[in-house]
C-alpha cells in the first residue's frame, strides 16, 4: 500500500517538478524541522501555521496589527508592561524578565544582549528584532503636550491600487434588460481595488488612524443600485483616536476598535491564532490590553463607539459602547444570517449593506496582584431585528431573538514553574461555556500544556471567539495536550493532540460526532543564516456520507482523515540574498482518496545602493507548481504581498503561479512598491463561475503601493 502511494505521487509530478523536489530534498535532508525564521516574512508566516488561518478574518486582524507594530517599533529600553504586551509571542514571564533586566542592569544595546535573559529562547529573540529598537530610556516622551503633538509625532500616508489584467463576467457591460433578468450576475462598479490609510503616532501614548477602501466591483462616486444609496465614494471607512498610559488612564479609544477579555468566551473580535499558539501559553490573553485600535480594512470583526480602561491600584475597569450597522440576509422581518464578506457589488449585496442596526455595551473588572488575575465581564447586545433559527436540524440551537446577554468570570495565576488560567461564561438563555488550561515547566524551557473546554450546544456568544475546533463557541467539548521543548540549542520540538466531540448535530453531521487533531514538528537552525522546517498534521473528523454511498454505510457517520506534510528550507546567503524552498503534500481519505501537492521557491535580493540613488531596494520573486485531485485536498501557502496585504492562498487544481514584487525607498520617507502575479491552469479553460468567471485559463494581476512618512 505504501509503495502504491509513492508511485501514485510520483506519477502526478512532471519531469521538471521531480527535479525541483530532488533539489529540495537535498536541501532539507540535513535536518527535519519547523521553525525559526531569518526574515520578517518568515515570522509572519510562522504565526499562522494552522492551514485554515487564511480562511479566517482573524488572520487579517493579526497581519494588520503585526505590520503596524513592525512599522512603528517599540523602544525596548523605554517600554512598559503594557507596551510589551502588544507583542503576542511574549509570555507574562518573559515580559517581567525583560523589564527586570533593564531596571537592574541598565539599557539593552543589541539583539545579541537578549541572550542574557534566560527566558528568551532563540525564537523569541529573533521575533523581538522585528518589533523593537534599542534607544535610550529618555527617547520616549513622558507626557502629552500641544508642543510635542506638533513636533514629535510620526505620520504615515499609504495608498494601494490593484488592477486585474483580465475581465470577469460580472464586469462586462450590461443592459437594463440583462440586469432585470439576472441582477446577481452584474457588478455596478469597476474591477479596480483601492485603499487609503493615514496614521499618526506620538510615542506610545497617542495613536490616530483612518482608512478607506473600495473593493473590486463596488461603485465609487457613482450611483449603483438606486438613488437611495447615494454616492458615498469609498464603500468602507474606519478610524480611531487612542490615548494610552497616562497616569490612571490605561486606554481611551474613540472610533473603531476591537476587544478581547479572558479566554474570549464572552467577547473577542481581535485575532486568534489557533492550536499552535496554545503551545506558547493561552494564559497570555488574561494579562494583555483588552482594547485594540482598528484602522484596517476588515469590515466585519470590529466595534464602533468608545472604550476605555482605567486603573486604581490593583483594579482595572474597562467600559465600552458600540453602535454600528451589519450586513444580513433577511427572511421576512427576521435576520437569517449575519454576513461577513463586506462586499457590495451587485444590487442584492448593496440592498444588504448595513440593513441591520446593532447596539452593544458592557464592562470588565480585573484584579491583579502578585501573579494573580481575576476578572468579570458583562455584555449586552441588541439588534433592531430578531435572529431566526430556520428549519434545518443543525440550526435548532442557533441564537434567536434580538437581545443577547453574556456574563463571564476569568482567572489566571502565574508562578515560576506553572500557570493556570481559564474562563467560564453564561448566556441569557441558560447556555454555558468553560475553558481552563494548565501550563507547567518541569525543566527549563520544557513546557507542557493541558487544556479542557466545554461549550454547551445552546450557548449563545455572538462576540465570542476562543480556542476551538468549530467555527463557533458552541456545541463542543475537548481535551488538548501539548508539549513544547526549547531546551536544546537552536532545536525546537513541539507536538499536540486535540481530542474533541460535538454532542449535537452540525452542518453535514446528522448525529453526535467526534474527532482528533494531531501535529508534530521539530525545528533546527544550525546558524543565523539557515533554517529548516518540517511538520506533519493529521485531522480526523466524522460527517454524513454522500448520497451515492448512503446505502453502503446504513446511516453511520463516515470518518474523514486529512493528512498534511510540509518541508521548508530558508537560507540567508548574504546581506543581499535570501531564498526559500518548500514542498507540501495533502491526502484526504473520505469516500474516495484525494491528493494534492505543491512545490514552491522564493528568492529575495536586497542590493547595496548608492545613497544618492535610493536608501533601499528589495526584489522578491516566487514561483510554485501545484496539483490536486479535488478541492478537499487543497493546499495552503503563504504569499508575500504589499504592506498590510499579507495572506494565505489556497491552491487546488493543476497549475502554476508566479509573483514578483519590488520595493524602493527614498530618503527613509518615500517607499514605492509594485506587485505582479500570474496564475496559469492546465486542467481548465475558464476560471471560476457565475459573475466571478474568467473566460480563460490564466489570470494576471498588478498592484501599486505608495507610502510616505513624515
Amino acid at each position: 500500500m505504501f509503495v502504491d502511494k509513492i508511485q501514485y505521487f510520483c506519477n502526478m509530478l512532471s519531469r521538471s517538478a521531480r527535479f525541483f523536489l530532488l533539489i529540495l530534498f537535498l536541501l532539507t535532508s540535513s535536518a527535519a524541522c519547523l521553525a525559526q525564521f531569518v526574515s520578517w516574512d518568515s515570522f509572519v508566516e510562522m504565526q499562522a501555521q494552522n492551514d485554515e488561518a487564511g480562511e479566517s478574518s482573524y488572520w487579517e486582524n493579526f497581519a494588520e496589527e503585526a505590520a503596524f507594530l513592525h512599522e512603528h517599533p517599540i523602544n525596548i529600553n523605554a517600554s512598559t508592561k503594557s507596551t510589551l504586551e502588544q507583542l503576542p509571542f511574549l509570555s507574562p514571564k518573559q515580559i517581567e524578565d525583560i523589564l527586570f533586566y533593564i531596571d537592574y542592569y541598565g539599557a539593552l544595546h543589541s539583539v545579541g544582549e537578549l541572550q542574557l535573559i534566560s527566558s528568551l529562547d532563540y525564537y523569541t529573540r529573533q521575533a523581538l528584532s522585528f518589533f523593537v529598537v534599542f534607544g535610550e530610556k529618555t527617547a520616549e516622551p513622558e507626557r502629552l503636550s500641544f508642543r510635542n503633538l506638533l513636533s514629535k509625532g510620526k505620520q504615515t500616508v499609504l495608498t494601494r491600487l490593484s488592477v486585474p489584467l483580465y475581465m470577469r463576467d460580472g464586469y462586462q457591460p450590461f443592459t437594463l434588460e440583462q440586469w432585470q433578468k439576472a441582477p446577481s450576475q452584474h457588478y455596478w462598479g469597476n474591477k479596480l481595488y483601492h485603499s487609503l490609510r493615514y496614521t499618526y503616532q506620538y510615542g506610545q501614548h497617542l495613536f490616530v488612524g483612518f482608512s478607506a477602501e473600495k473593493d473590486a466591483g463596488e461603485p465609487f462616486f457613482t450611483r449603483g443600485y438606486n438613488e437611495m444609496l447615494g454616492t458615498r465614494g469609498y464603500d468602507f471607512y474606519s478610524g480611531y483616536v487612542q490615548v494610552k498610559d497616562l497616569v490612571w488612564l490605561d486606554n481611551l479609544t474613540l472610533g473603531c476598535y476591537r476587544l478581547s477579555f479572558g479566554q474570549g468566551l464572552v467577547v473577542n473580535n481581535n485575532f486568534s491564532l489557533g492550536k499552535n499558539a496554545a503551545l506558547s501559553g493561552v494564559e497570555r490573553a488574561a494579562t494583555a490590553d483588552p482594547i485594540h485600535k482598528h484602522g484596517g480594512t476588515n469590515e466585519t470583526d470590529y466595534l464602533r463607539g468608545i472604550a476605555s480602561t482605567v486603573s486604581f491600584g490593583p483594579f482595572a475597569i474597562t467600559g465600552f459602547f458600540s453602535y454600528r450597522r451589519y450586513d444580513a440576509t433577511m427572511k421576512g422581518d427576521s435576520i437569517s444570517t449575519l454576513l461577513s464578506t463586506g462586499l457590495h457589488r451587485t444590487s442584492l449585496e448593496m440592498s444588504r449593506d448595513g440593513n441591520v442596526k446593532g447596539v452593544l455595551g458592557g464592562g470588565h473588572l480585573k484584579y491583579s496582584w502578585n501573579g494573580l488575575h481575576a476578572g468579570l465581564t458583562a455584555l449586552v447586545q441588541q439588534f433592531d431585528h430578531s435572529l431566526s433559527v430556520g428549519t434545518s436540524d443543525y440550526k435548532k440551537f442557533s441564537p434567536q431573538g434580538n437581545r443577547f446577554v453574556n456574563v463571564g468570570a476569568d482567572y489566571a495565576l502565574f508562578r515560576h514553574a506553572f500557570s493556570l488560567s481559564g474562563e467560564t461564561a453564561l448566556s441569557s438563555n441558560g447556555g454555558w461555556a468553560t475553558l481552563n488550561s494548565l501550563r507547567v515547566e518541569p525543566l527549563e524551557r520544557v513546557y507542557l500544556t493541558l487544556l479542557q473546554r466545554h461549550f454547551s450546544a445552546d450557548y449563545w456568544g455572538l462576540q465570542a471567539n476562543s480556542f476551538s475546533e468549530g467555527s463557533e463557541v458552541r456545541n463542543e467539548s475537548g481535551i488538548y495536550l501539548g508539549a513544547d521543548v526549547e531546551r536544546f540549542y537552536r532545536w525546537h520540538f513541539s507536538a499536540y493532540a486535540d481530542l474533541f466531540r460535538f454532542p449535537e448535530v452540525k452542518y453535514r453531521v446528522s448525529q453526535p460526532s467526534k474527532g482528533a487533531d494531531l501535529q508534530a514538528s521539530v525545528s533546527y537552525s544550525p546558524n543565523d543564516k539557515w533554517t529548516f522546517l518540517s511538520r506533519y498534521r493529521c485531522k480526523i473528523k466524522e460527517r454524513d456520507v454522500e448520497t451515492a454511498y448512503r446505502d453502503v454505510w446504513n446511516g453511520e457517520l463516515f470518518r474523514v482523515v486529512t493528512q498534511r506534510i510540509r518541508f521548508q528550507s530558508d537560507a540567508l546567503f548574504s546581506d543581499e540574498w535570501e531564498a526559500r524552498a518548500s514542498a507540501d503534500y495533502c491526502q484526504v481519505n473520505a469516500e474516495t482518496v484525494e491528493r494534492g501537492v505543491r512545490a514552491a521557491m522564493r528568492a529575495t535580493y536586497m542590493p547595496q545602493l548608492n545613497a544618492k540613488m535610493a536608501d533601499k531596494l528589495r526584489l522578491n520573486a516566487e514561483c510554485s507548481w501545484f496539483r490536486t485531485t479535488d478541492y478537499s485536498a487543497r493546499i495552503y501557502g503563504y504569499e508575500r504581498g504589499l504592506l498590510y496585504s499579507y495572506g494565505y492562498r489556497s491552491f487546488y487544481g493543476h497549475g502554476v503561479r508566479g509573483t514578483f514584487m519590488a520595493d524602493v525607498t527614498f530618503r527613509q520617507r518615500l517607499t514605492c512598491s509594485i506587485w505582479g502575479a500570474l496564475t496559469y491552469y492546465f486542467d481548465r479553460e475558464e476560471i471560476g463561475s457565475g459573475a466571478e468567471r474568467i473566460p480563460q485559463n490564466h489570470a494576471e494581476d498588478v498592484a501599486l503601493q505608495v507610502r510616505y512618512k513624515f
